[in-house]
């Protein structure tokens, strides 16, 4: 029996890398996210404004982690940096718009809102991503 290589079991780009690596940036901001809503802050930034906080310190530490783990560091880290949180940003307007819209006029349970609203602003930046902010192509050429 041979030893997979983890490229062949999860390869770059996919989005099943993306999730993998996903998980852990998501927990992150799940954490984040718990603590804000528990904290004496809540008060003063609202349910919204702790999803948008905890949005935006955990896509800063996502532009790495999806860097190196998840597609690769062939582009410029100046270009991805800047893509990574054009699309970050506009992620993150839209997705704190719908996790208020949920919150505000839905009986869902809040962690049920959180979920939802998480998967479908995750497969929006697994794509942007992939192919806008880091070019990835299956091929060892550089990405331009």
């Amino acid at each position: 029996m041979t030893k997979k290589d983890l490229a062949d079991v999860l390869p770059r780009g996919t989005l099943q890398r993306f999730a993998t690596a996903g998980g852990v940036n998501s927990l992150i901001f799940w954490i984040l996210w718990e603590l804000l809503r528990i904290s004496p802050l809540l008060e003063y930034i609202t349910e919204t404004g702790a999803w948008a906080v905890s949005w935006i310190i955990s896509c800063t530490i996502a532009h790495f982690v999806h860097r190196f783990f998840t597609f690769d560091g062939r582009r410029d880290i100046k270009k991805t940096m800047l893509g990574a949180f054009t699309v970050y940003s506009f992620g993150g307007a839209l997705s704190t718009l719908t996790y208020n819209l949920m919150y505000n006029d839905t009986s869902l349970d809040i962690r049920l809102i959180f979920g939802l609203n998480l998967v479908i602003w995750g497969i929006f930046t697994w794509a942007s991503m992939r192919w806008l902010v880091f070019g990835y192509k299956n091929d060892e050429s550089p990405a331009q």
